[in-house]
């Protein structure tokens, strides 16, 4: 329901639609050792994605399609973004692993990770629910979770998710720019 004038269209997004929800404000420490706040990204569209370093399916996968689309923007539009990891890796990924993963693909925008604690609510609130699974690595277990990839408007409101981990780049950059364009 709702009105449009004759030159209004509603927006449509690629993915699914989040409908300017509430997101979850949390505050965690990035690979260089600093706190990294959702709350200090308002006024910037936030492109928050779930990884973590030992991955071999799907993570690197993600990474790489969120580098594409970093490619993709132009100078004046990634002013206007910030890009943000957070690890679902906790007992692995500390700030000194994760700043090496970066340097090692060249993926320059922050990677976060924390407590447990901490943790545990930013997995419930973007439904992201890893679980350990016994492998034979040296660490032993391996990580299993969901791959959401969320745009977040300039006011932090969920606007849309990407759910699949080999997301199409120029579907996603298209939301981007919707987002950018609209909110």
């Amino acid at each position: 329901p709702g009105c449009f004038s004759d030159d209004e269209e509603p927006i449509t997004f690629n993915g699914r639609d989040l409908g300017g929800s509430l997101t979850y404000k949390f505050t965690l420490e990035s690979a260089d050792g600093e706190l990294w706040s959702l709350d200090d990204q308002e006024g910037k569209v936030v492109i928050l994605v779930f990884m973590f370093t030992r991955c071999d399916n799907t993570c690197p996968v993600t990474s790489q399609n969120v580098k594409s689309v970093q490619d993709t923007l132009t100078e004046e539009e990634l002013e206007m973004i910030s890009f943000v990891s957070v690890t679902v890796d906790w007992r692995n990924d500390s700030p000194s692993k994760l700043k090496n993963w970066t340097e090692d693909f060249g993926y320059d925008w922050p990677h976060l990770t924390g407590a447990k604690e901490y943790l545990d609510p930013v997995y419930e609130n973007y439904g992201v629910f890893p679980y350990e699974e016994s492998d034979d690595s040296e660490e032993g277990y391996t990580v299993a979770h969901p791959s959401p990839t969320y745009i977040l408007d300039s006011d932090l409101k969920g606007r849309v998710v990407w759910s699949d981990f080999d997301f199409p780049v120029d579907l996603f950059v298209e939301d981007v720019r919707t987002v950018l364009e609209n909110y």
